[in-house]
């Protein structure tokens, strides 16, 4: 720890010790420079943490960035300004700062706590070219230093690095990222350290808090416990697969000593993100193995402790990927030759076909052989595009392409143009027209001239003999020419036609206006024509019209009436006139001749109804349809009436079935629209009413099949949302499920809905055996799917939800029905469930049992519960009574006593023996009482209890 001194002599040793700290600092950081430099090539030293500019706000102009909230952000865009000096960070904030004097942007140490961690300033470029931030920087802190005795305390200085090299940052300090992807730091104090007065990171345990003087406290406790600080090394390395082993070792300074002993810890503090790979063996040891290792970036941290000793650092293992082995592209060229014809010039050949493992970085196009004159224009592109092949001869371009490892590789392609004979064009001014006045207007053609490569111009011109004849010419540069006020007499017009390459050909048309030869035609459409209901058409006769010449074309036309006619032949001169209603038409005739002449004629025919016709009711006819089928349709168009049906009416009749839904009002419309229809029969009737109020009825009926495929639809049911299924999920899920049934399989979706209670999807198939082989069971498809998705649930990707038949198919063990909602079966009279099979068997539902039997097994159960227990008691009474009782002793009662023997227990009790007889006698237990008992000389008892010489009976 460096403190001022009280004399001279110490103090300019002090300074000195400093200014070679400084410059250390200094020229470290001018080391260091260059990795700052890849952010920003104009700055000079590394971040100063509490630091802040000398002179405050007055040091120069701030400028607030809120769109930046990064040091590295910050500082890029300071270097791309050409007057910002220094940048400042509170916290997140970025301000840029034009200085007034370097001096006053020199770091000045701030012990406030608002300063702290949240104040960061970076010197980019002085205000004068001449000067540098290292003299700068030395003479402000020299000054300080002169002045405050060395007071900066706590000053954190972090020096620029490069993560991954261990010799970047001094001792107990580590490299941390700045920016994610980017090996540029700074050095920070590792765990457990902090940066003390003099910038060296020292253990935490070695400060106190001694109101903010820690280095009187350092100076006490490294005197009474001294720790020698141990300089760790380690050397990071680099592997490339496939080789997954390497070993680190850590190198002390000084090394271990006779009687010493160092204790090394290894310890990994980063591997590839998200993998958990690698060995490490010899954790303790000087030497680390390591082994197994994956591409990506391991780092370690090793710890050498002894007694009074410690020392730590960092290394890195970086493993590389296998080494790519390059494979050269192959150049391609399409089409590799072709044949140009003249006029065309153009022509394209595609490179892009060529090909590389890789990827291919650049195209170039060169000309190895073509005619002489030809000067190319090719750009390096995929595709060429030529247009100036105007020479004729051979042409060879040759396209060399270039990967991304630089290897080329070329090919040529041909391109042969031809010079073709261009044939003159001939012109066509078509054939000779005559005209009779008054028509003095007419088109003149010329488009059927022709030419092998294209006319380029067309010109019409009066012949020179006509130049004094009236005419009026329109068009005169194009195919057709217009001409108007002829004149009577012949006229000569020549087209000459000129071809794209000048060459030219010439024709003349003839033109004869004659003098009016003939009247107008007259036109006679007829008399007018009365017809009555239900007559709905009439003849029209249009060949009485006459004309002196020939008449060339005939029209009828509708001018007015209640609805629209139709003609069967409009451009005769007789036409026969249908779809009439009552009312009244009108109908012109109109007739041209060969001269152009028309002339028109029309005629009135008038509809009447004297007796109203009943209308034809023609519901269709019956028919026959197959489920599946969304809509039902029921044509009643082609009913008809003399005049015309007001209303249609469709009615169910009672023996039809009742389900199916008219949609759309449809019952009400000559085509009746059923939907959601079952198997069964409908009968509909048709009513049709004209405007009389006279009807007609007609019946149809409908036989609606049931689906051939019912029995074999599947309904799968997945845990997705109808709306959320994507058109590209369906069509997976389909080529999934025919995977999964193997290559017989082939899917037929036949509807595709939503659950009604979940709203999830639900797809609705059936599966074909391909090559004919007929419909898969809907049963053997739920088994086969089920056992697979049993086995792995994401085969499909989309979670299934449930798998089952479209119908019920349990026939309920021929005892009941199968509830087709709840799958469930309804069991007969007199029968159950096998409740065994249900929750111990497959889980199917059943009617099994008969209620019957299973009564009779119950009873005989519970006779046979009864009757074993009843037994069981039996034998326990029959073993207790069997049991031996214990025998009593007895003794004689004296002679003198002739009243009852009582026995007496050893407790005072009296005891009778159950198997003695009435003549037995009875004796007291154990001792013979002292007062009256008495024994005869032969040891009889008297008074005739016992006869002498009989044994006692116990």
């Amino acid at each position: 720890m460096i403190t001022g001194g009280k004399n001279t002599v110490q103090r300019e040793f002090c300074f000195l010790l400093w200014m070679c700290f400084l410059s250390v600092c200094l020229g470290l950081d001018n080391k260091l420079n260059p990795h700052w430099r890849q952010i920003c090539p104009r700055i000079y030293l590394s971040a100063f943490t509490s630091f802040a500019p000398r002179g405050n706000q007055s040091a120069g102009a701030y400028s607030k960035k809120d769109d930046i909230h990064s040091l590295e952000e910050c500082i890029t865009s300071c270097c791309e300004e050409e007057v910002c000096n220094v940048i400042f960070m509170h916290d997140s904030t970025c301000y840029h700062i034009t200085c007034v004097t370097s001096e006053l942007c020199a770091p000045l140490f701030r012990p406030e706590p608002k300063f702290g961690k949240h104040v960061t300033m970076v010197l980019v470029q002085p205000v004068s070219p001449t000067e540098t931030w290292g003299e700068v920087i030395e003479s402000a802190w020299a000054d300080d230093y002169r002045n405050k005795d060395l007071s900066m305390e706590a000053a954190e200085t972090h020096y620029n690095c490069e993560v991954g090299l261990l010799v970047d940052c001094p001792v107990n300090e580590v490299c941390v990222q700045l920016v994610t992807h980017s090996r540029n730091g700074i050095c920070q104090c590792v765990e457990e350290y902090q940066r003390n007065s003099t910038g060296l990171c020292t253990p935490i345990y070695s400060q106190g808090d001694l109101g903010g003087r820690t280095d009187t406290f350092v100076q006490e406790v490294t005197s009474s416990r001294p720790i020698k600080q141990l300089v760790v090394s380690a050397v990071s390395k680099e592997v490339r697969l496939p080789e997954n082993e390497v070993t680190l070792s850590a190198f002390t300074v000084p090394a271990e000593q006779p009687g010493e002993h160092y204790k090394y810890e290894w310890t990994a503090l980063a591997q590839p993100e998200g993998v958990n790979s690698g060995i490490m063996n010899d954790q303790n040891g000087e030497t680390l193995k390591l082994s197994h290792l994956i591409e990506g970036l391991y780092m370690f941290k090793v710890s050498v402790s002894a007694p009074g000793a410690y020392g730590e650092t960092y290394a890195n293992v970086t493993v590389l990927p296998p080494m790519h082995i390059n494979t050269p592209p192959v150049a391609v060229i399409s089409p590799s030759s072709q044949t140009v014809k003249l006029p065309n010039t153009g022509a394209v050949l595609d490179g892009s076909s060529s090909s590389d493992d890789d990827k291919i970085v650049s195209w170039h196009w060169e000309l190895q052989q073509g005619p002489l004159g030809y000067q190319p224009h090719l750009q390096d592109t995929s595709t060429l595009q030529l247009d100036n092949l105007v020479i004729p001869g051979n042409y060879t371009f040759k396209l060399t392409v270039e990967d991304s490892h630089h290897a080329t590789n070329s090919t040529t392609a041909n391109i042969t143009v031809l010079k073709v004979t261009d044939y003159p064009p001939e012109a066509n001014a078509g054939q000779d027209i005559i005209m009779y006045l008054p028509h003095n207007s007419l088109t003149l053609s010329g488009n059927l001239s022709t030419d092998d490569r294209g006319i380029a111009s067309w010109e019409w011109t009066k012949s020179p003999s006509d130049q004094d004849k009236a005419v009026d010419m329109q068009n005169t540069r194009t195919p057709y020419l217009q001409l108007s006020n002829l004149e009577e007499g012949m006229y000569t017009f020549v087209l000459k036609v000129t071809d794209t390459s000048g060459q030219s050909s010439s024709a003349e048309v003839h033109v004869f206006v004659k003098p009016p030869t003939n009247k107008p035609p007259v036109a006679n459409a007829g008399k007018d024509i009365t017809v009555s209901l239900p007559q709905t058409w009439v003849l029209l006769d249009g060949s009485q019209s006459n004309d002196d010449n020939k008449i060339t074309a005939w029209k009828w036309e509708q001018l007015r009436g209640p609805s629209t006619v139709a003609f069967s032949a409009s451009n005769s001169s007789c036409t026969n006139v249908t779809e009439l209603t009552k009312g009244e038409y009108e109908i012109q005739l109109t007739i041209t001749d060969d001269n152009q002449n028309n002339a028109s004629d029309s005629v009135v025919v008038t509809v009447t109804q004297n007796k109203n016709a009943k209308p034809k009711a023609d519901a269709g006819g019956d028919q026959a349809v197959v489920l599946p089928v969304s809509v039902v349709v029921l044509n009643g168009s082609r009913s008809s009436d003399d005049l015309g049906i007001v209303k249609w009416e469709w009615i169910r009749e009672s023996s039809s079935l009742a389900l199916g839904r008219v949609i759309a009002n449809s019952d009400d419309s000559p085509m009746l629209m059923l939907t959601d229809v079952v198997p069964g029969r409908y009968v509909f009737r048709l009513r049709v009413t004209d405007e009389q109020g006279a009807t007609d009825e007609d019946t149809v009926s409908v036989i609606v099949k049931h689906d051939p495929h019912l029995n074999d639809l599947v309904e799968l049911t997945l845990n997705i949302e109808g709306h959320m299924l994507t058109k590209a999920q369906e069509s997976s899920l389909e080529m999934k499920l025919s995977l999964l049934l193997r290559d017989e399989a082939e899917i037929h979706v036949r509807e595709l809905r939503t659950e009604d209670r979940t709203g999830r999807a639900v797809i609705v198939f059936y599966v074909e055996r391909r090559n004919g082989k007929g419909i898969l069971p809907g049963p053997v498809v739920v088994s086969r799917l089920r056992e697979k998705l049993m086995q792995d649930s994401g085969l499909l990707e989309l979670s299934v939800a449930n798998i089952q038949t479209a119908v019920c198919q349990n026939n309920c063990s021929g005892h009941g029905v199968c509830d087709q909602v709840t799958r469930l079966c309804l069991c007969e009279a007199f029968w159950m469930q096998n409740l065994i099979m249900k929750h111990l068997g497959n889980g199917d539902s059943n009617c099994d049992w008969s209620i019957l039997y299973v009564v009779i097994v119950l009873f005989i159960s519970v006779l046979l519960v009864v009757g074993c227990g009843w037994g069981v008691v039996s034998l326990c009474q029959h073993a207790c009574a069997r049991r031996p009782h214990k025998r009593q002793r007895y003794s004689l009662l004296d002679e003198g006593e002739n009243d009852a023997m009582i026995p007496r227990a050893s407790h005072g009790k009296i005891m009778l023996s159950q198997s003695d007889s009435d003549s037995d006698v009875l004796f007291e237990s154990r001792k013979c009482r002292q007062n009256g008992d008495a024994r005869n000389g032969h040891g009889k008892i008297r008074n005739g209890f016992v006869k002498p010489g009989r044994r006692i009976k116990t």
